[in-house]
């Protein structure tokens, strides 16, 4: 009798042999695709290739090489055994690509066994096409079956999971929206995930758990016939179920069981089993606009106290007043957590007086051109940014000139140049070709590797921003920050020079993040800071943590340095859509000590 929890060295079938009838909630199988066929080839990331990287070879495994009639009379045996272990309620899912999701798909309908679904699984990341004699493969195909009749659909479906649950990475489903059959998933997988040893047909722990989530409930038990590296398992033990693998490769089994050890049962929370109920269409109370008798004005009042409102019963969680008018803020320099999306909230919260204006934490300073006042400071720890504000501040002509020339060479050798740029910038960063990155970059967003390069890549569908538009935007900045001192220092030197009366603005690098260019604060330290501030009178306003989609980042800032507590959305996170496909509503929360 095989126990749960557990992952056999032992042939698939000979294995499902051992499991009783109708024992299974859902199998998520990965069986071999047949195309470990034709020549070998690799690429080696030690030939360069703009853009381009990463070791790639291909899989030549003696397990993914049958005859096509062996392998089609493999495939009917496996799925024979999967039919007769899962439930009628359960699920069955399929990986497969062109090679070989056909017989799947043939051996499913011999078996009598419905497929409620094929899905689509793209992967805009995918690995080119090197011959240039095809189109570039970027999906593989899934399908879903159940196992019993088309009269008789007794299948476990979490509708309202699929709808409504913030899928991480995917830019085609929409909050709240039902979910398509195309699921944008790119195919990296993280640090975690790898950090024992990998298979070569290694799925992302994102596609499993989507799998996972729609069609099984915490306790359930899953099959992975073909384990490998044990992914199906290791999500299934974060979300709460019981598993058994099956795997033929001794080497495999051994990264599965060092994944499996280092992670907790249920540490990733299964939402709550939806039930969506269907009530009589009269007894839904009618959209406020549709009301009769409701004046227009009434009408949208309530809707602005609705969209301004945060949370109820909060003791320092305001309204947020309304916007004071403000001029539109000019992108000069995009940088990651930039605050031009909500600097006019942000704005428009700030006390009727104050003496200077301090920004320890520049970036990109959109805030600062709203703000800025003669004598007022502005700081960053990193040296270009400063040299780039100064150049703006000083030298405007210089600057504008500079980029005129670097983007005109790069409409000449593109795309080449950029990366020349970029690897000119990482051995001796300054703030001219600072300015030139980040206008053409993809998405404008300033991404540091672990040895402080700066490592984006080129937006192959824009050209960066046009000259004449550069120049007139530095020109309107240099005008609003002919007052403002700037300084490279530690932010605490900053903080000292502050007076009663000063206002301070500070956006540090949040509590977790592991993106800005900066290692995160010491917390405590800082806090300590903000207390001094306090006791000398300084007022202060604080971006420091908030919501992405449903999960909630709030860090707990200590009570009593604060008066008030304000809730400002920031759109969708740039940053998470490019390097993770996600496309969530980031809201981020303003603390103030006035």
């Amino acid at each position: 009798m095989l126990e749960l929890n557990k992952i056999y060295l032992k042939d698939c079938i000979k294995g499902m042999q051992l499991l009783p009838d109708d024992s299974i909630d859902i199998v998520i199988a990965d069986p071999p695709y047949n195309l470990s066929k034709g020549g070998n080839w690799k690429w080696d990331n030690t030939t360069k290739l703009k853009g381009f990287g990463g070791k790639w070879e291909k899989a030549m495994e003696n397990w993914d090489d049958m005859p096509l009639n062996e392998y089609f009379i493999f495939t009917i045996n496996w799925l024979s055994e999967v039919k007769r272990v899962v439930k009628p309620t359960g699920s069955i899912w399929v990986h497969g690509t062109y090679h070989n999701i056909g017989i799947i798909n043939f051996a499913l309908q011999i078996l009598e066994t419905e497929i409620i679904n094929e899905v689509i699984w793209y992967k805009r990341n995918s690995f080119p096409n090197l011959s240039g004699r095809r189109l570039t493969a970027s999906h593989e195909t899934i399908l879903w079956a159940h196992t019993g009749d088309s009269k008789k659909r007794d299948y476990y479906f979490n509708y309202e999971m699929s709808k409504d649950h913030d899928y991480e990475s995917d830019l085609i489903k929409q909050p709240s929206k039902q979910m398509r059959t195309v699921w944008d998933i790119p195919n990296n997988k993280k640090k975690e995930e790898l950090a024992f040893g990998k298979h070569p047909t290694q799925k992302p722990e994102r596609v499993i758990d989507r799998m996972i989530r729609i069609s099984a409930k915490t306790g359930d038990t899953l099959l992975a016939p073909f384990s490998g590296a044990g992914t199906d398992c290791v999500v299934a033990k974060k979300l709460g179920l019981n598993y058994i693998g099956f795997e033929l490769e001794e080497e495999y089994i051994k990264i599965s069981e060092e994944r499996l050890n280092n992670v907790e049962v249920g540490s990733i929370e299964m939402n709550k089993e939806h039930i969506t109920e269907f009530s009589n269409p009269k007894e839904v109370p009618p959209s406020p606009l549709k009301k009769r008798g409701r004046p227009k004005k009434e009408v949208l009042d309530d809707l602005q106290i609705s969209f301004n409102e945060i949370t109820e019963d909060t003791e320092h969680q305001k309204v947020k007043p309304v916007k004071k008018k403000t001029e539109a803020i000019p992108s000069i320099l995009k940088w990651t957590g930039s605050k031009r999306k909500q600097a006019k909230d942000i704005h428009s919260l700030f006390p009727a007086e104050y003496n200077r204006y301090i920004e320890p934490f520049l970036g990109g300073g959109a805030l600062l051109y709203l703000a800025a006042n003669e004598k007022s400071v502005a700081n960053d720890i990193y040296t270009p940014v400063i040299e780039f504000w100064n150049l703006v501040k000083k030298d405007p002509e210089r600057l504008i000139n500079y980029y005129a020339e670097e983007w005109t060479k790069l409409q000449e050798n593109f795309p080449d140049y950029f990366y020349e740029v970029r690897d000119r910038f990482n051995k001796n960063p300054n703030g001219f070709d600072l300015s030139f990155l980040t206008r053409t970059c993809v998405n404008g967003i300033v991404r540091f590797n672990k040895e402080g390069e700066f490592n984006n890549s080129l937006h192959l569908s824009r050209r960066g921003m046009k000259p004449n538009k550069f120049e007139k935007i530095v020109y309107q900045w240099n005008s609003k920050i002919q007052g403002v001192e700037f300084y490279n220092k530690d932010y605490r030197e900053v903080l000292e020079l502050a007076e009663n009366g000063d206002l301070i603005y500070l956006d540090p690098p949040y509590a977790g993040s592991s993106n800005r260019y900066i290692s995160n604060l010491e917390i405590q330290p800082f806090f300590e800071e903000l207390e001094k501030l306090n006791r000398k009178g300084v007022k202060w306003m604080l971006s420091f943590d908030g919501q992405r989609g449903d999960t909630n980042l709030e860090y707990p800032v200590p009570i009593d340095l604060f008066q008030n507590k304000y809730l400002l959305s920031n759109g969708a996170s740039t940053l998470n859509q490019v390097l993770n496909g996600q496309s969530k509503e980031v809201k981020e929360t303003l603390y103030t000590n006035f």
